[in-house]
């Protein structure tokens, strides 16, 4: 007993020590028996649908298909207190065919849509009021004279650059949302969009027909009517402020940083490279953006991913090819290894043939002429050369149009005369005369794992512009334009009630400088999609009495607000000169689902005309446009 108590402890390890190992055998057992095929399958089955949710997601927020666009937070204030004075759109033109020329990109089916009773009413409205002739909104002079207003419906397939009917069904659409939230309180559906300030709605377009026609379906998906759109010169829609020397500087310092952004990520440059060989039929690119918008060309209208063709050698095998070289060198040298009497007999009938005021005839001189006068016998090189010139005099006589052929022949001819020494053949031919390779050595297929490599490293890359003090900068310059031109409407809508409701249609690149410029730091807000949409909406207060005499007063600029939506969602909080205590917020029902609430935010005016008239051109510690422009022009403060 005693012996039994003092050593317990060594008993309790034994058995701790039996525990342990019943554990790890029952583990390694579970482990074993758990890996087998049917859990490997199990496992690759989650993967794949993670990659097919993820897949859906990407394939969403990129092609932003006509079904997803709906309704958010459009006019979604109390109605009973504050009294919509205007609105102003900023949209991005719809779904169009691919920038670049790709691989069998003229098969893709970007014109392909199902049917849709909206789309083919708006294609008989523009088609009844080209009846007679071209409709009234290009038949005037000026820049969009004889632009035709629907993308081709001749063919199915896509056109460079150029809107599908895929994106004028988004433009409509999102015409519909803003009919719906806005035209009660504008009156839109007698609403005329033109270029002319004294009417109810402005309408503004680059010159590009994927713009022209976006506007005018979005115009009329709004008011049921076309609109006369006024020409925006510029991408950016700078109006008056298009020069500025500080845009190359600072557009070449983020290319660089962009650049090296790329370099530091081996594996997606080098995926890029791949991609490209796929996808493009000249040169490759390494831009991810630019390789994304091919993608997009097949996502967006549901055409399978392409393929590279693994280029099959239809020649002779390396041993065959040997033997073959073999007996033309021989078959050659017995040609030219005639009788040299005979050969030099031909001379004068090769001097009268050839034309010595051509480059090949001089050649053919210098060779030919020595030989005979000594009237001896040509050399093996003389012969070839001579047998060359001859070939290619032919060539010329018969092709005098097109002298370029000639000299495309010579080129492959020099190689093919170059015959080696025969004891040269077996152990230089694999140096000299190697298998060509094929441009894509291995087939290669994009599949949705690539695509949401790109895709991920791009979001990657927008979060990283976001924060770019010099694309900051460059964004502030670029959109000033804009900016200033959306304040001047603004004041507009405050002092002469008009224009009502002002439209301007552009692209990517204008909605990417004017988020920047206006603080907004969400990257996925960078990441512009088709048909995308930011809405300022101008507001007054509708109680306008008197606090101490109880009468009612004219409005005074401390009674109007304005609010920004982005796609649906309030934006105005994040606004970097909304950010204080006087934003108005309140709760509102969802307009698209009585059953929820949420909070929207309303900014004095007088905030953002601050903003543009002060604090603007803070970042660059200057006061104005153009100091800002000749500061930064020749790039010496660019850091």
């Amino acid at each position: 007993m005693k012996f039994s108590f003092q050593h317990r402890a060594f008993y309790c390890y034994i058995g701790m020590s039996i525990w342990i190992f019943f554990l790890i055998t029952v583990v390694y057992k579970y482990i074993t028996v758990s890996d087998d095929p049917v859990a490997i399958k199990v496992d690759h089955s989650v993967y794949i649908s993670k990659i097919d949710s993820k897949y859906k997601k990407t394939y969403s927020r990129a092609c932003n298909p006509p079904e997803s666009i709906v309704r958010g937070s459009e006019a979604a204030v109390d109605s009973d207190t504050w009294l919509l004075q205007g609105v102003l759109v900023i949209t991005r033109h719809g779904d169009r065919g691919p920038l670049t020329h790709l691989k069998g990109g003229d098969q893709l089916p970007c014109d392909t849509v199902p049917a849709s009773p909206l789309l083919k009413s708006y294609e008989e409205f523009v088609l009844n009021a080209s009846s007679s002739g071209r409709a009234w909104w290009v038949a005037g002079p000026g820049p969009f004279h004889n632009f035709p207003s629907l993308p081709r419906t001749a063919a199915t397939h896509c056109a460079l650059g150029q809107l599908t009917p895929h994106g004028l069904l988004q433009m409509i659409t999102v015409g519909n949302i803003l009919r719906e939230a806005y035209g009660e309180y504008l009156g839109m559906e007698s609403m005329e969009l033109s270029g002319k300030k004294d009417t109810g709605g402005l309408a503004y377009s680059t010159r590009y027909r994927r713009t022209f026609q976006s506007l005018q379906a979005l115009a009329w998906g709004a008011t049921r009517n076309a609109a006369a759109a006024r020409e925006a010169h510029s991408v950016a829609f700078c109006f008056r402020h298009c020069a500025c020397n500080a845009h190359h500087a600072l557009a070449k310092r983020i290319s660089i940083q962009a650049r090296n952004r790329l370099d530091s990520h081996p594996a997606i440059k080098e995926l890029i490279k791949k991609l490209s060989r796929v996808l493009f039929e000249s040169q490759e690119y390494t831009d991810a953006d630019v390789v994304r918008d091919a993608l997009l060309a097949y996502m967006c209208h549901d055409a399978p991913m392409p393929c590279s063709e693994q280029k099959v050698d239809k020649k002779l095998s390396l041993t065959n090819r040997k033997r073959k070289f073999r007996s033309d060198s021989v078959r050659s040298r017995n040609i030219l290894e005639v009788d040299i009497d005979t050969l030099n007999m031909e001379l004068d009938y090769i001097n009268n043939q050839l034309d010595f005021n051509n480059e090949i005839g001089r050649k053919a001189r210098d060779i030919i002429k020595p030989f005979d006068k000594q009237k001896q016998p040509l050399d093996f090189d003389a012969q070839m050369e001579r047998e060359k010139l001859l070939y290619y005099q032919q060539r010329y006589l018969d092709s005098a149009d097109n002298y370029d052929d000639v000299v495309i022949v010579k080129k492959n001819l020099d190689a093919d005369f170059n015959f080696p020494n025969d004891a040269r053949i077996d152990a230089d031919f694999d140096e000299e005369y190697k298998e060509p390779t094929p441009d894509v050595s291995e087939s290669f297929c994009i599949k949705k794992d690539h695509i949401m490599s790109l895709f991920s490293y791009l979001e990657w890359g927008y979060r990283q512009d976001v924060k770019n003090i010099n694309n900051r900068r460059r964004s502030l310059l670029i959109a000033y334009g804009l900016v200033h031109n959306v304040v001047q409407n603004m004041i507009r809508m405050i002092s002469e009630n008009k224009p009502k409701f002002v439209v301007y249609s552009g692209h990517d690149k204008t909605l990417q400088a004017l988020i920047l410029a206006l603080g907004l730091n969400n990257y996925q807000h960078y990441n512009i999609q088709y048909a995308a949409r930011m809405i300022f909406e101008v507001y007054r207060k509708k109680d306008l009495r008197d606090e101490f005499k109880f009468t009612k007063r004219k409005a005074v600029a401390q009674d109007f607000y304005f609010r920004v939506v982005y796609n649906g969602e309030d934006v105005t909080h994040k606004l970097s000169f909304c950010k204080n205590r006087q934003i108005v917020d309140m709760k509102v029902v969802d307009p698209s689902d009585d059953t929820k609430t949420f909070i929207t935010y309303l900014c004095p005016i007088e905030n953002i005309v601050r903003f543009i008239h002060d604090d603007y051109f803070a970042i660059f510690n200057v006061s104005n446009y153009k100091d800002a422009c000749a500061a930064y022009g020749n790039g010496k403060h660019i850091v």
